[in-house]
Formats: structure tokens, C-alpha cells, sequence
């Protein structure tokens, strides 16, 4: 299993500039290792798995105003 070096978020908005698309993204970030939000924090989300990067989470990322 490869690891980006890049955040998983910086990532997100790189290949998206890129012209990446949703699915792609989530591809790359999975066969990367790249740690998926939900399983950073299983207590806030126990109905999900956290195991790989979903495309509605990566358009929550791009999203996201923060």
C-alpha cells in the first residue's frame, strides 16, 4: 500500500484542479492508503465503516468552506 505524502484533503482539491473526477479521486485515495475521515473518528461514526474513501465523501470535501 502506497501513502501520499500530500494531506488527503490537499490531494482532493489537486487531481480535482486537475480535472479529476469524483470517482477517480476516490480510486486514487484508496489505492494510496489515504486514511478516510470516518475512521479517523469511529465514536461520531458508528454506521460507517471508515475503510475507503466513498465519492460522496469526496464532494463533501470539495464542498466544504473550510
Amino acid at each position: 500500500m502506497r501513502r501520499n505524502s500530500a494531506s488527503p484533503a490537499r490531494s482532493i482539491f489537486e487531481q480535482r484542479l486537475a480535472d479529476g473526477g469524483l470517482a477517480s479521486i476516490a480510486r486514487a485515495l484508496n489505492d494510496n492508503g489515504a486514511p478516510c475521515p470516518f475512521g479517523a473518528d469511529p465514536a461520531r461514526n458508528p454506521h460507517r465503516s471508515g475503510r475507503q474513501w466513498m465519492l460522496t465523501t469526496v464532494a463533501a470535501t470539495l464542498a466544504n468552506p473550510r
